[in-house]
């Protein structure tokens, strides 16, 4: 099935390719079949393309809404035409030039914008768009004033002056060209890491993506556009005034993304076209301003996404739908044969796998007798392998290439469900090692984490916690906690609501600073000072919510856990380089091995926001996974699920421990806690109660206590 997709969008790979090829042939002919008006108005569109494909880049992908481009522009544009009529300059040099100062001017304004963030972002711009215009009316040394600067020679190239008709053509192939990197850019992994930060700044510093780097880099790149489309309008005209640039114009390019779709590639392309021809069309040019609030009112209200994006969604949705074999759905599904027993006790017995949606399959066994129906196995959700008696029938289940033993025990006689069930939770664990062992499944290969390299898996305690204290004002969140989490177990944390879980895990992973406590990770002291810096030491966590970038497809949320150790560089990423290529492929391939381990067998280019909510949360542990972790915070992976996912993720929890990694579990399924957990800590009103065996402890007095209360344990001692 995977091999039909890949095919089929091969073929509409190659038909886009075929498409966007004539559409340039085409536009490339444009000169010779209409006349200069209306060359002039592909000419502005081009401009506009070559700008707001860089603003495309910051607002669709960074998630920065910059209302000041057109004193970028102007930047470049006076930067250019000052040197070449002033000192003679040519047109290549000056617009290189008037590039480079951009860029400059460019990330003194991203620095404090970045940091800013929400509203103050865009002001910090639309301010620096009210400074530059400014600039121009009053600096006549250099900008000529209100009146600006005349003059401006063409570009020549070998004794040949450009007219209008081959800088039309020049500004078509730099369009082009643009379009290009920005695809190239969004296929990479600075692609994924800017709409990462984009949508969840927190989630994506968990996977050690930090924030200005991505958004730097996506504000860099469109300052340069701004300053060479600011250079060829410029040396086209041979005019430019401070009214070319006014906030006017910052407007109407924050439009043009708007309208075409902010963060689909032909956005721009598509806005450009409409906002240059439809004021001309419409005989409108005193009430632009106006038409463009109008545009702007009616694309946020009827078209969120733009034209391409709801065109787009448009046509998957009727003719990108994955084909599927009837009655699967998008998580592997197994079933499991009638099981025989010779001394007849299973005459009839059935096991059925619970459709759930993961491929670890939950086996329900039926009783034999009068009126005995298939065990209601859902309340508990075990992923039972379980082994058949010794006669001939016995089958195994099949789960992304693994095989599973099966057995279980049943009861004979009327109304003997809950004995069956019963019987097989206690018996499903022996009953594999009485048969055979299963094979291990392993995990797909994890890199060493540098400062876990000489450490033995097996003796020592992976994370030590020393006398963790938090405040926030007057509440004492943490108090003196003190913990060890031995390497390779599944260490629980449990507690009523309130009682720091949550808090302690956010200490852990570097969200929050402690007040006061030591730390040790693999032996060695540590500070957790951000969630990027924890990263980078092996620590992994998934959250209370789930937090997947709903933008981004399911292979592509994987992927981007890669990002810190699979990054290339920027150019290589822009201009798609070989490196850049087999980086991509690596990850790709990775990224497909995690899905498979935790059973997921869909369309893998869905987007993550089309999963139901327990499947988003197993896909987020596949991404905490591509890491490369030696530690797994997990918080509340159970919330939302049914019951019959909640079993395949103890199954993946199995496994993952069977392969050597250390998992920290927030949960509130005591039943689930108890069976998956080696060590259970207990927390209350921010203080350590107890940590033990979990039947230990969940039984203990003081933690029936911090769950129910004082009045409902001596009532319950009492009957």
């Amino acid at each position: 099935m995977n091999s039909f997709l890949q095919k089929s969008s091969g073929y509409r790979g190659l038909a886009a390719s075929v498409a966007a090829a004539a559409a340039v042939a085409l536009l490339a002919a444009g000169p010779w079949l209409v006349d200069t008006y209306y060359l002039n108005l592909m000419f502005m569109i081009g401009i506009f393309v070559i700008t707001c494909t860089g603003m495309n880049l910051l607002i669709g992908y960074c998630g920065i809404v910059s209302i000041g481009h057109a004193g970028l522009m102007a930047v470049g544009a006076y930067m250019s035409s000052f040197l070449s009529t002033k000192y003679g300059m040519s047109f290549w040099t000056v617009a290189l030039i008037g590039m480079a100062v951009s860029l400059v001017i460019g990330s003194l304004i991203a620095i404090p914008t970045i940091r800013a963030g929400g509203v103050y972002l865009s002001m910090i711009t639309i301010a620096f768009g009210v400074v530059i215009h400014e600039v121009l009316i009053r600096w006549d040394s250099f900008t000529g004033g209100p009146l600006g600067i005349s003059g401006i020679p063409k570009p020549q190239a070998c004794a040949y002056t450009f007219d209008l008709k081959s800088m039309y053509l020049l500004v078509l192939v730099i369009s082009v060209a643009a379009l290009l990197l920005v695809r190239n850019l969004r296929r990479s992994a600075w692609g994924r890491a800017m709409i990462a930060t984009k949508e969840n700044e927190i989630a994506a510093a968990s996977l050690g993506i930090r924030k200005f780097a991505a958004q730097y880099a996506g504000f860099a790149v469109s300052s340069v556009l701004a300053g060479l489309s600011g250079a060829l309008y410029a040396h086209t005209n041979s005019f430019i005034s401070p009214d070319t640039y006014h906030f006017q114009t910052s407007v109407q390019l924050v439009l043009i993304v708007i309208l075409g779709g902010a963060g689909r590639v032909l956005g721009p392309v598509v806005g450009a076209t409409i906002i240059v021809f439809l004021p001309e069309l419409l005989e409108m040019e005193k009430l632009r301003m106006a038409l463009y609030g109008a545009i702007m009112f009616a694309v946020l209200y009827f078209l969120p996404k733009g034209i391409v994006g709801t065109v787009g969604d448009f046509l998957r949705s009727k003719f990108g739908k994955s084909v599927t074999a009837a009655g699967s759905g998008p998580f592997s599904e197994t079933a499991a044969s009638a099981v025989s027993s010779e001394s007849g006790s299973f005459s009839e017995a059935a096991a059925s796998t619970v459709s759930s949606g993961f491929g670890l399959p939950v086996l329900a066994a039926a009783s034999a007798g009068a009126g005995a129906t298939t065990a209601d196995f859902t309340g508990t959700a075990l992923p039972v392998h379980a082994a058949a008696s010794a006669g001939a029938g016995a089958t195994t289940a099949a789960f992304s290439g693994t095989v599973l033993s099966v057995s279980a025990a049943a009861s004979v006689g009327s109304g003997s469900e809950h004995t069956a069930l019963i019987s097989v939770v206690a018996t499903a664990l022996p009953a594999v090692s009485a048969v055979s062992a299963p094979r291990k499944e392993s995990m797909p290969e994890r890199e060493p984490v540098a400062s876990a390299a000489s450490e033995s898996l097996d003796a020592a305690n992976l994370l030590v916690l020393e006398g963790i204290n938090k405040h926030f004002g007057g509440l004492h969140a943490l108090k003196d906690v003190s913990m060890a989490v031995a390497s390779g177990s599944i260490h629980s944390l449990v507690g009523p609501n309130g009682a720091g879980k949550t808090t302690l895990l956010n200490v852990i992973s570097g969200l929050y600073g402690a007040d006061q406590g030591t730390f040790e990770l693999h032996g060695k002291p540590f500070i957790p000072r951000s969630l990027s810096s924890v990263s980078v030491r092996g620590i992994a966590r998934t959250f209370q919510h789930s937090r997947l970038f709903k933008e981004l497809s399911v292979l592509e949320n994987v992927m981007t856990g890669m990002t810190r150790r699979h990054r290339c560089g920027f150019a290589q990423s822009l201009l798609r380089m070989p490196k850049q290529r087999r980086a991509e492929r690596v990850m790709e391939e990775r990224a497909r091995d995690l899905l498979d381990f935790i059973g997921y067998v869909g369309d893998r280019h869905m987007p993550a926001s089309q999963l139901p909510y327990g499947h988003q949360r197993m896909v987020e542990i596949a991404r905490a996974l591509a890491t490369a972790p030696s530690l797994l915070l997990l918080d509340e992976p159970a919330a939302g699920m049914t019951a019959a996912e909640i079993g395949q993720l103890e199954q993946l929890l199995r496994k993952l421990a069977q392969n050597g990694l250390t998992i920290v579990l927030i949960e509130h399924h005591m039943d689930f806690v108890q069976r998956v957990s080696d060590t259970v800590t207990v927390l209350d009103f921010g203080r350590v109660i107890g940590t033990g065996r979990p039947e230990q402890m969940l039984n203990d007095p003081r933690v029936i206590q911090a769950y129910l209360g004082a009045e409902e344990v001596a009532a319950s001692a009492e009957r």
